[in-house]
This record gives C-alpha cells, sequence and structure tokens, in this order.
C-alpha cells in the first residue's frame, strides 16, 4: 500500500534548492493542493512541481475550514490548504517545515515530518544514499532557504552516522 503524503509549500522548495527533491517521490504518492503549487512556482524562481507530485482540489467544506484557520491567524494560507486536504485525504503524513503550522496539524490528530525527516527516512529506508550523500544532502539542505538550528542539525548528522554505520 502506497503511502499518502500531502506537503506544504516548505519542504518542496527546500528539498528542491538541495537538490533532493527526487527523496519525495520515494516516500509515497505526494498530493498538494493548488495554493501550494502556486506559492512554489512563486518562490521557486520558475521550477514547478515535478511531474508525480499531484495536485488535489480541496472539497468546499474543507476549504471553508482552511479558510476559517487563516482568518483565525492560526495558519497561513499554503499551510492551512495542505493541512486540510491531509484530513481530506487522510493522509499518512504532513510534510511541513513550518513549526506553527506541525504543532497545529499535530493538534488535529496528523504525523507530521519535514525536509529532514525526509531525508533521515530514505537513508533508514531506501539504501539509494552512503554517508558522503546523506550528509552532503544535509548541508545543502541547511545552505537552502530552510532554517535549521544548529542542535538540529547535529542530531541528524547523528542519526545519519546512526544509521548509515
Amino acid at each position: 500500500m502506497t503511502r499518502i503524503i500531502v506537503c506544504d509549500t516548505g519542504p518542496l522548495l527546500h528539498l528542491s534548492e538541495a537538490g533532493a527533491i527526487h527523496l519525495l517521490s520515494l516516500a509515497g504518492e505526494i498530493l498538494i493542493p493548488s495554493l501550494v503549487a502556486i506559492e512554489f512556482e512563486a518562490n521557486a524562481q520558475g521550477w514547478h512541481p515535478p511531474q508525480w507530485v499531484r495536485i488535489v482540489d480541496l472539497e468546499k467544506s474543507t476549504r471553508q475550514k482552511a479558510e476559517k484557520w487563516v482568518k483565525a491567524n492560526q495558519i497561513d494560507g499554503g499551510e492551512a490548504e495542505a493541512i486540510g486536504l491531509a484530513l481530506q485525504e487522510h493522509a499518512d503524513w504532513l510534510l511541513t517545515d513550518d513549526a506553527q503550522a506541525r504543532q497545529f496539524a499535530e493538534s488535529v490528530g496528523l504525523e507530521v515530518h519535514g525536509s529532514i525527516g525526509i531525508l533521515l527516512w530514505n537513508v533508514a529506508n531506501e539504501n539509494i544514499l552512503d554517508k558522503a550523500l546523506a550528509l552532503q544532502l544535509l548541508g545543502n539542505l541547511a545552505s537552502s532557504s530552510l532554517w535549521i538550528s544548529e542542535r538540529v542539525l547535529k542530531e541528524a548528522r547523528r542519526a545519519i552516522d546512526t544509521l548509515l554505520e
């Protein structure tokens, strides 16, 4: 059974900047709402979502829920649509690199991961990355527009070392 993953703009953008967007396709079927596609294209300097990313329309009730979250200043539009889509499609994972969106998504019962989580999942499960490449991609993520704390970077390096001993 294929894992259903809904992604907001952040991981698409950060993994693209890091040269690691292909890692998403290995984790499952990637779905995004239309607003995420628009945000990605606006921020990715002419890049478009890969062919294997499926843009899914929100049902009316889901769109209304997402709009309510945005109006209440709980989360931004792209994240709201992604969380709504994840709930609508009964996604296995939501991918976001936004701390506020992560907390909100977890509060509504979603399993949430981010760009570093996708890298580590691929290290642990796909056997396509050797240690040097995994560390290079982590460095690329750290050099992308994704802000990563030194603590998280150290933990990710330690996880790569442990997984690829």
